[in-house]
């Protein structure tokens, strides 16, 4: 795997909202790692793994972060309860 880095110029009201004014590079970049790992999981661009991979997460973590920001980690429609409802019927003879 390869790494591409990319600069970005931001507002500096903007800047600050990110990440604050006292952080070091190292934690700035981990900020901006974090919050595209989540733009881009929300949009559906990237997997949780993946997402939780550029966030420097254990899987379980990043979607811990995503429920306290309100977000799914995993899809789970209606369609996939009445499924799982009727298999679970089935086996268990209701």
């Amino acid at each position: 795997m390869y790494e591409t880095t990319i600069a970005v110029s931001l507002p500096g009201d903007v800047a600050a909202a990110v990440w604050g004014r006292k952080r070091s590079e190292a934690s700035k970049q981990a900020r901006i790692k974090t919050l595209l790992a989540i733009g881009l999981f929300a949009e559906g661009a990237i997997s949780l793994a993946k997402a939780s991979a550029l966030a420097d997460m254990h899987r379980y973590e990043f979607a811990l972060l995503l429920k306290q920001i309100g977000l799914p980690a995993y899809e789970y429609s209606e369609g996939d309860y009445a499924e799982d409802a009727s298999f679970a019927a089935a086996v268990l003879g209701d």
